[in-house]
């Protein structure tokens, strides 16, 4: 990598601070020399603060040289790679599912490691200067823990490269001129072996929890998590060629040291709690470990922006930059437990959506459900197939039959201020919530045993149980409880790009050339028929398991060639 870390002046905002999501997001007004920051605890905390802003995530991924505010309308959300969703035709992310994914080919690749190098870059600074500020402007406590969120930020963006790249230059310290710039990159293990080592030696620094107005920064658990989820993908088929029984064992410990914490808890107000979970942002909601801020009016992000994820048959037509399939509608069981393949099952081909899943009625949108009071239909015609009817034409159109409702702020004509001329929107982005860890320990303890012990039960069935569903039937073989583990992994963390990750660390990416499906719903003037359909063929080529490092870095930094 050849890029300077040795900056002269550092861009900050104003003092002032009014709310959590100001100090994680401030736009730059005023040039402060570096060597002034560290002599003072306001410009530190704000330095801190906001390099968590430049955090990137599902709702503002950039795809195509768009503002990041239009990021999410084209399909950005790593999802719409995988078989979950189907992305704005011309969104780059689009190109995983044509085979046409190069180190040249997309704008989407360079950002991945841009920001997350540019996010190490002011990380190394705060290491680096930290521990030598004066004690009368930190405190020995408060310099620990600002150096423990840098750490933290700096492994979470390297979590972010491994898994994306597989392997990347492992730089500790902000670069110099004299230095070697030219460093080679350490491979997958390597960089996981980092992260856990960061989190063993510096999550205590964190505090197990933040006030409200601290809501958004690193914590203790938040370490633990990244733990966590970096040895069950070490552990993974993908990098697990051997299957080691003790990486499967490393990650479930990690995961129980989350669990017993004793901080967090499942999401459990009312009977939609799956879905109003994304909307609470106080600490009452303690599912939430770490998440992106975001607050109306200073910083948003355009999910809902009305012409671009809801369903195309909706009277205000729709530009449909990410939509559901029938793949995904299908991963749904019904209300006795099983999948809509057991034939035992309740499931009716001609009355697909009921009895099923509460979380299918809190993820997606479909034909005679409802939306902002009125009711959507999905029949297969035409009104004014161009930009003035209720139908948009060609690749515009939600093809699949399908919308998205979760994560999406329903309008009710209450809150204008908040959609008014920008399509805002400002539910944060969960990065880790207890659910997932859930997940991950079932996962990884059942894969380390012959057979699932009932820690592994309760575990998926903690997260079932909040969604409705009954437990899963006693005595299932490791095997089997590995279908239902993945299964759960679908639809409890569908949308916040698991999907994508999980299918390649499985080796399972195979599934993806499998077709994506929809459904046509036909009314013959008595009846609704539903029929499901091909929508289009998919691509994955072998040497995608992971993304081919962006080719300006390459040609920089031979010792990056893949």
């Amino acid at each position: 990598m050849k890029e300077i870390f040795k900056p002269l002046f550092i861009l900050l905002a104003a003092i002032s601070m009014t709310s959590c999501t100001d100090m994680l997001d401030i736009k730059p007004t005023t040039f402060v020399s570096d060597d002034l920051i560290w002599q003072d605890k306001k410009l530190i905390d704000q330095f801190v603060a906001n390099t968590y802003g430049t955090l990137v995530c599902g709702f503002n991924r950039n795809t195509q040289g768009w503002d990041q505010d239009w990021a999410a309308a084209f399909g950005g959300n790593f999802d719409a790679g995988a078989d979950d969703f189907d992305g704005k035709f011309d969104a780059n992310v689009n190109q995983f599912n044509t085979g046409q994914i190069t180190a040249q080919s997309t704008p989407f690749i360079d950002e991945i490691w841009k920001s997350n190098y540019s996010i190490i870059r002011k990380c190394n600074l705060i290491i680096a200067a930290v521990p030598d500020t004066k004690d009368v402007v930190l405190t020995p406590t408060e310099k620990k823990y600002y150096e423990a969120e840098a750490r933290f930020l700096r492994a979470f963006c390297y979590f972010d490269l491994a898994r994306t790249f597989g392997r990347a230059p492992l730089i500790t310290e902000a670069q110099q001129l004299e230095d070697n710039l030219l460093v080679p990159a350490t491979d997958f293990e390597g960089l996981i072996n980092f992260i856990a080592t960061e989190s063993d030696n510096y999550a205590e620094d964190l505090d197990p929890t933040v006030s409200d107005a601290m809501k958004g920064r690193a914590t203790r658990g938040a370490f633990l998590a990244l733990k966590a989820r970096a040895l069950l993908y070490l552990a993974s088929p993908l990098n697990n060629a051997s299957n080691s029984k003790e990486r499967w064992e490393d990650a479930a410990k990690a995961a129980q040291a989350v669990m017993t914490l004793g901080v967090y808890h499942l999401y459990r107000n009312g009977e939609y709690a799956y879905g109003s979970l994304f909307f609470d942002k106080s600490n009452a909601n303690t599912e939430i470990i770490f998440e992106r801020r975001f607050q109306f009016p200073e910083i948003t992000h355009n999910i809902h922006m009305q012409w671009s994820l809801d369903p195309a048959d909706a009277d205000r037509g729709s530009w449909n930059g990410l939509y559901p399939t029938q793949n995904l509608a299908d991963a749904y069981e019904t209300t006795d437990g099983k999948l809509i393949t057991d034939p035992t099952s309740i499931y009716n081909p001609q009355d697909p959506y009921a009895n099923r899943d509460k979380r299918f009625y809190q993820t997606l949108l479909y034909h005679g459900s409802y939306w902002e009071g009125s009711q959507l239909l999905m029949h297969r015609h035409l009104q004014n197939p161009d930009w003035s009817g209720n139908c948009l034409p060609n690749d515009y159109r939600a093809r699949c039959g399908y919308g998205l409702r979760k994560m999406m702020q329903e309008y009710d004509g209450a809150s204008a201020d908040l959609y008014s001329g920008a399509f805002a929107q400002d539910n944060n982005w969960p990065y880790f919530r207890y659910a997932e860890v859930l997940l991950n320990y079932a996962e990884a303890q059942n894969e380390a045993l012959a057979a699932p012990d009932k820690s592994v039960y309760d575990a998926i069935n903690e997260v079932r149980d909040r969604a409705g569903q009954p437990g899963l039937p006693e005595g299932l073989s490791k095997d089997e409880m590995r279908i239902r583990i993945h299964n759960e992994r679908r639809v409890e963390l569908c949308l916040e790009e698991h999907r994508f990750f999980d299918l390649r660390r499985w080796k399972e990416a195979a599934t993806l050339r499998a077709p994506i499906k929809g459904m046509t719903v036909e009314f013959d003037g008595n009846n609704n028929n539903y029929k499901i359909v091909t929508i289009e063929e998919r691509v994955f080529n072998e040497n995608n398991y992971y993304l081919p490092i962006p080719h300006s870095e390459t040609e920089k930094n031979p010792n990056l060639r893949q």
